[in-house]
């Protein structure tokens, strides 16, 4: 069962002429969560609205429908016996532009009238991995443009890269902006340890705004070490003592390898491991 544009169906339909389906005009967030509720749910529909505002793509929905959406997803795969009720789950909510009126709906021109296309699904959430390696991507990410700091339904340039890293043997990418500063991995934000400090690059960068990155920051520590933001050169994060990268379905993952060059987990991680578990909102 899905969730679409308020109804609840055995299958969703798309149109030929969506926006989102064409030309990947939209934006999408995937969330953590339990039969008890979703983790980080306000941090994510803040993330979320905020870029639908940016993209003016309308918003029809509030947060407690989207919620209350996806909490009717899972009940309906445990009470169905698709899943045991101690399962974590994984929530994607995608919204596309929708269908333009104007030209048969082809085109980049954006039609006013466009309504906009909300699909939630729930699927079981996988376990997440012990630790990762990293490659260095040869794709660049700009600081300046907009699908650097929002979460594009238009991904081809992280599906292209994590494509590149797989090849390479590694687990993940590891994108750097137009002058050589590191921004993230194609999947998850990047922490590395160095002179006693934890430090994250700066969103100015091309850093994606990450929900697990934000709680981290909060927290303003990581084992009795400071968390700094700041430009990280590709220079310090090969030097760094320790890495790890986070999202909101694994958590924090220790970084084990980065161009063949071994990194050691830091003892830190057991604290933060689960952070992304650690938000789970019962209601909105």
């Amino acid at each position: 069962m899905i969730w679409q544009n308020g109804n609840f169906e055995d299958n969703g339909t798309v149109s030929p002429s969506d926006r989102g389906f064409l030309l990947g005009d939209g934006v999408f967030e995937t969330l953590y969560a339990t039969s008890a509720g979703v983790a980080f749910f306000e941090n994510h529909w803040k993330r979320l609205t905020t870029a639908l505002d940016l993209l003016e793509i309308n918003t029809p929905y509030t947060a407690h429908d989207i919620h209350a959406a996806g909490q009717n997803l899972i009940h309906h795969m445990v009470s169905n016996n698709k899943t045991d009720a101690a399962q974590a789950f994984v929530l994607r909510l995608s919204v596309s532009r929708g269908v333009s009126r104007g030209n048969g709906g082809r085109g980049l021109a954006i039609s006013p009238d466009a309504q906009s296309n909300w699909l939630l699904t729930a699927a079981p959430c996988p376990p997440p991995p012990k630790s990762v390696t990293l490659h260095i991507s040869t794709l660049c990410r700009p600081s300046a443009n907009l699908t650097s700091r929002i979460k594009s339904l238009s991904y081809m340039d992280n599906i292209l890269a994590r494509k590149e890293a797989v090849a390479a043997g590694a687990d993940e990418a590891l994108l750097l902006n137009e002058v050589g500063h590191v921004t993230c991995a194609a999947a998850a934000n990047i922490f590395i340890f160095e002179n006693k400090q934890w430090r994250t690059p700066l969103l100015s960068d091309g850093t994606l705004d990450g929900i697990i990155r934000g709680e981290i920051l909060t927290r303003g520590n990581l084992d009795g070490a400071p968390i700094r933001e700041e430009s990280l050169t590709l220079a310090r994060v090969q030097a760094a003592a320790h890495i790890f990268i986070c999202n909101s379905l694994t958590g924090a993952v220790p970084v084990v390898e980065i161009n063949g060059v071994t990194k050691e987990k830091s003892p830190a991680m057991q604290a933060i491991s689960e952070i992304h578990k650690s938000g789970v909102v019962i209601d909105v």
